[in-house]
Order: C-alpha cells, then structure tokens, then sequence
C-alpha cells in the first residue's frame, strides 16, 4: 500500500476467492450485498462464467484483498474490517476452478417484504434486463462449472419458486451433478404437495425456509401478503415426505429474523416449540439492522442478549440451532491419561462419547454428508493448530439423544518426537465442528518418543 493509503480502513473478504453470484438477467456480481448490480464483474451474454472468475479484474480485486485493501469492495457490506494488530488473511489470486455460485432463479417474489430491499417498491425489476433466468442457460451453465462445482446456491432476491421451472433447475442439477450441495432458501409460498415430492426425491440437499414469528399477526409484519398457517403446513408436509424416504436430506431450516416486534423471549419460545412440533431439523435467529427503524434493539451485536443466544444465530455456525433437543452437542471424556506415542508407530485410543443435544448422530448419510464422526485436531505444544484433520472415528452406531458410546480412534504416527496437543471434538461431515455450536471439547496432551 502506498503512502497515499495509509489512512485507509483496511479490510478483508472470502467472498470474491470463493464464489460468484449470477442475477437473473445473466449479470454477474461479488456478493449479494450488491442487490441491484451496480458493480458487475461481467455477463454471460458476452463471456463464460469461468472466463470472468480468471479475469484480470478479479484477480486485480483479490490481490487488493490480499494487500488489506481493494478500492472495489469500498461500497459492500460484506467486507470484515481488520484491527491495525490483525494479520491480512492471504489467499490464491489465480483461481482456476469455481468452487461456489449464489443464482438467482428470478427476481421475482410473491410477498412484498416490509421496506425490504427487493420488495415490490424498491424498483429492482428495473435493475435486470430480464426477470427470471431460462431453463436452457442455466443447464448450459452448470454443464459449464458442475464437474467441479462443490455447492449451489438457488437463489439471491426474489423467491427461487416464483420460477416457473425451479424443481426442473434442482433436479438437473442433482441428477448430472450429485456431489454438488444444492441449497435453497424460500418463503415456502410457492411449494405444493407435488413440487415437494419431486424435491425431496432429486436429493436437494438444504431448504431455508424464512418465518419471523409464531403467529399470522406477528409474521405479516414483514412479510406482507404471507401465509403463516400455509407456510407452517407446507414445512410440516416437507419434514413427512423427506421423513417417509428414510433420508436425512433435504435439511430443514427455520430461520428467523429478529425485529423489535417479534424479539420477546415469550415469541421466541413460542417459535422454539413450533419447531419441533412440526420437525424442522433447525431453526435459528437472524440479525438484521434494515429497516433500520424496524431492527431489534435488544439482540443487536454485542449486546448481553446477543450474547445469550449467540450459538442459535443463522451465521455464527453451520450447526447452531435454537431447538433445544435438536442441538449437535457432546460430552467427551478420554478412558486413558494422555496418550504416549512411539515415534513412527500409530496409537489407539478410547474415547467416551454421550449425545448430550438430542440431534441424531448417523453412523451413515444418503448425501455422504452429516455423518457423526470422532475427530482428533493435531496443536502443537503451544496450541498452534498442525492438523485440523488429524484423525476420524467412525460411530459403532446411531446414537440418539442420552445415548453414549466408547470409540477407537488410531491417532497417524508423527515422525517428530517431542510433546503435542490433542483437542477431540465431534464433527459433522461437510458441514461444521460441534464446537462452533457451542459444544465443549476435550484437550490432552501427547507424548512422542523416541522407538526402543
């Protein structure tokens, strides 16, 4: 940086090294903080997606990044500010694959949120070229990115459902591209009995569905024109027929956002109940501050109240979770004293496992993802972490909640004698480490020495 930046605030962000969002009409932009693409990076019409993700211009913005500075992201809300102590996170500038994109189906909704920005008034139908995304493209797209595509996205502003043929883009996708995680978020309104059906057959991997209140009354405050009873109905049918294949996918989310009508304890508890009665594997707080005049005083960050619920907040963890006996949660004790190992030769340790949130921990996952496994962090021994996938165990069994069980983890020989630290959580594959969701951990130390 120049003597000419010194004053600037410096910054960081993942999202321009890990995806690309495709609005409807085919413009591509960095994040969905850019809702009425004011700052395109290109479009499909004039280039492959592919081409635009190794352009010149966003490698220019990643070693922006990478410097603690890129003058394009100054208007995005999406970027982390670093403290002047913090380190700049350094990433690749030259990125071959795309391993992520957020597309927008239609920017078309059937609500009108409360001062939302893509609300029927906010004038963003004038801001695409067109409306909904075609069929015919979207196939060409993922065709384009699918064999290395890690996950999808369906959807950005607007209702993904609104889309004439959205179930036909979910199932393109799982049928061609199975290893892609689809995820999808929805006000719900659009489903039917028949559209769910065919979504819970294709394998769609994750449902969002956005409900902020326990009542019609509390929940039409945002979402003007919504449903509840329908909305609570269409989740319940989803959670039965995903239920009747025996599959733990698609994942059901209920996600709530947290405005100054709807943030009472009795509300929230209400909704907590509501939940698990109709068995949504998730439900979780958002927190916003827009509209401004609507956000929740109480549960803005930092706060006590916040703090309360941190670990059942939609973006502090891919497993928090507000359903108290849905939580991914475990209590971990070690059968030994800390492990001795000889350089060069594996060791197997036992350690006592008790499914102490009430989730179900499977043993084995139709989508190879979720499975509940025992994970081993390799530290050094000043905790400076070596190996976060230092070593698995698989569970001897399903284990539901109260269930405990003792596993055999064989921790991977270390050719460097000297002294370690283990730290033993549990993990579900693909998506989070229980800790992120507030789960205790237990630390050990290890010992490696010399053979004979």
């Amino acid at each position: 940086m120049n003597s000419g930046d010194t004053e600037k605030t410096r910054f960081t962000c993942d999202w321009i090294f890990d995806l690309l969002v495709v609005l409807s009409d085919g413009k591509v932009v960095c994040g969905c903080a850019d809702p009425y693409g004011e700052r395109p990076l290109g479009h499909l019409k004039d280039e492959p997606i592919l081409d635009i993700w190794r352009s010149a211009r966003v490698r220019e913005i990643r070693e922006g990044l990478n410097a603690g500075y890129a003058p394009f992201c100054e208007p995005c809300g999406l970027k982390r500010r670093l403290s002047d102590e913090s380190p700049v996170p350094q990433r690749p500038v030259d990125l071959e694959r795309l391993p992520r994109i957020f597309l927008e189906p239609t920017v078309l909704c059937n609500l009108s949120c409360f001062q939302a920005v893509c609300n029927h008034d906010s004038g963003i139908l004038k801001t695409r070229e067109r409306s909904r995304f075609p069929l015919d493209e979207f196939k060409r797209l993922i065709d384009e990115v699918g064999e290395h595509l890690i996950r999808l996205d369906l959807f950005n502003y607007g209702d993904p459902f609104v889309h004439p043929q959205a179930v036909e883009m979910v199932e393109y996708v799982k049928s061609r591209y199975p290893q892609v995680f689809l995820y999808v978020s929805t006000n719900g309104l659009m489903l039917d009995e028949d559209k769910i059906q065919r979504l819970v057959i294709s394998g769609m991997d994750e449902i969002t569905f956005s409900v902020d209140g326990p009542d019609q009354k509390t929940y039409e405050r945002y979402r003007c024109g919504g449903d509840f009873s329908g909305v609570l109905s269409l989740m319940a049918s989803f959670v039965a027929e995903r239920d009747k294949t025996g599959r733990e996918v698609p994942y059901i989310n209920w996600r709530y956002i947290l405005f100054r009508w709807n943030d009472s304890r009795r509300r929230m508890n209400k909704t907590r109940r509501l939940a698990e009665k109709i068995g949504a594997d998730r439900l979780t707080w958002e927190i916003t501050d827009h509209p401004a005049a609507a956000r929740s005083k109480r549960y803005q960050i930092g706060t006590k109240a916040w703090n309360k619920i941190y670990h059942e907040i939609w973006d502090s963890s891919q497993i928090g979770n507000a359903i108290p006996g849905r939580r991914l949660r475990a209590d971990i004790q070690s059968e030994e004293s800390d492990p001795v190992m000889t350089r060069g030769q594996p060791l197997r340790c036992s350690i006592r496992v008790k499914n102490t949130g009430g989730a179900l921990w499977r043993k084995q996952a139709y989508s190879g993802r979720r499975i509940i496994r025992l994970g081993a962090q390799l530290h050094n021994a000043e905790g400076r972490l070596l190996d976060l996938n230092y070593a698995r165990a698989f569970l001897n069994r399903d284990m539901t909640g109260g269930d405990t069980d003792t596993l055999s983890i064989e921790l991977p020989d270390l050719p460097d004698p000297g002294e370690y630290r283990l730290k033993f959580d549990m993990v579900s594959e693909g998506i989070d480490w229980f800790e992120s969701g507030g789960s205790p951990v237990l630390w050990t130390n290890l010992m490696v020495k010399e053979s004979g």
